[in-house]
C-alpha cells in the first residue's frame, strides 16, 4: 500500500466512532480503491524485428490472441521442411526394397551352398549384406521419427516468435511497434485483466474477527458513478499493520460488461450478517 493510501485509510480510521458495532460500520468508512485483477506487460520470448502489432491501446483481447509476432520467414521455411521429412515414406520404401533384394539373394545362395555350388564366403557376404540392408531399414523408420520429434521442436521454436494474450483483458499500453526491433527485456504491449476486477478494502484492526474470506459485500464505483454490485472476499491479510492498525482484504467483483474503469475509489457496504445486501 502507498503512503498516499495509509494516509487516507488512517484519516478514515480516526474518522470512525468510538465504538463501532458491526462490520457494516467499519464498511462504511473503510478504505476502498478497485485495480485490476492482473496487469501483464508482454515481450517477446525470442528477439527479432516485428513484423506485426496486431493490437492498439483499449482493444479488447481473448485469451490466446495473437499481440505480436516476429519476422519467421526461415523458422516457417524449416519447419516445412521438416513436415515434408516426416511425411514421405520414400527412405523406408528405398531401403526395403535394398533389404527385400538382399534377403532374397540370401535365400538363393543357401540353396547354391546345400548343393556345394557356391561358396561359404559367398554365403557369408550374402548375409552380411541383408543384414545390414535390414538394418538400413530400421534407421530409416528411426530417422522418420526423429523428423517427427523435430517438427515439434521447430514449430514450438516458431511459437516462441508469436505473443499471444495470456487472459481475457484490453490493451492498456503499446511500447513497440511493426518494424521495431524486439527483444525479451522490452515489453511490446500490456494486457489489464478488468474481469473480475479486484477489490482492495483496508479495516481497522477491530474489525478482523469479524470478516472472513467468502464475506459477501456491495461495492459502489465513486467516481465515474455506478451501481452497486456484489462482491466476495478472497483474501485476508494474516497481519496488521502495527502503524495505522489496518489490515487489507480483497475481494473479487465480477465486471462482465467492462463498465467498471480499474484505478477508481469506491464504497463497500457489509450487511450485518456478512452476507450479500440485496
Amino acid at each position: 500500500m502507498s503512503g498516499k493510501w495509509w494516509g487516507l485509510a488512517a484519516a478514515l480510521l480516526a474518522a470512525l466512532p468510538a465504538r463501532a458495532e458491526s462490520l457494516a460500520d467499519y464498511g462504511a468508512h473503510a478504505s476502498c480503491i478497485i485495480e485490476p485483477n492482473n496487469s501483464y506487460k508482454l515481450s517477446m520470448p525470442a528477439q527479432g524485428t516485428l513484423s506485426r502489432v496486431a493490437v492498439e491501446r483499449a482493444d479488447k483481447v481473448t485469451k490466446g490472441q495473437v499481440v505480436a509476432e516476429l519476422e519467421s520467414g526461415v523458422e516457417q521455411s524449416q519447419v516445412d521442411a521438416a513436415k515434408a521429412r516426416a511425411s514421405t515414406n520414400v527412405f523406408v520404401r528405398l531401403k526395403t526394397a535394398v533389404y527385400e533384394a538382399a534377403q532374397s539373394k540370401l535365400e538363393r545362395q543357401r540353396a547354391l551352398r546345400v548343393d556345394r555350388i557356391t561358396s561359404q564366403q559367398t554365403l557369408e557376404d550374402a548375409e552380411s549384406a541383408a543384414a545390414v540392408a535390414k538394418a538400413d531399414v530400421e534407421q530409416a523408420e528411426l530417422d522418420k521419427t526423429l523428423a517427427g520429434f523435430e517438427v515439434k521442436r521447430l514449430e514450438a521454436t516458431l511459437e516462441r516468435r508469436t505473443l499471444r494474450s495470456p487472459a481475457d483483458g484490453v490493451v492498456t499500453s503499446v511500447d513497440l511497434h511493426t518494424g521495431e526491433f524486439a527483444d525479451p527485456a522490452a515489453p511490446v504491449a500490456t494486457i489489464t485483466e478488468i474481469d473480475p476486477l479486484k477489490v482492495d478494502v483496508y479495516l481497522p484492526a477491530r474489525a478482523y474477527p469479524m470478516t472472513s474470506v467468502g464475506t459477501h459485500a456491495m461495492v459502489t464505483p465513486v467516481e465515474p458513478a455506478g451501481d452497486a454490485r456484489d462482491a466476495v472476499v478472497i483474501t485476508k491479510d494474516p497481519q496488521i499493520d502495527a502503524s495505522s492498525g489496518l489490515f487489507l482484504i480483497e475481494l473479487k467483483l465480477r465486471n462482465p460488461d467492462g463498465a467498471i474503469p480499474a484505478g477508481i475509489r469506491c464504497g463497500v457496504t457489509f450487511s450485518a450478517s456478512g452476507e450479500a445486501a440485496k
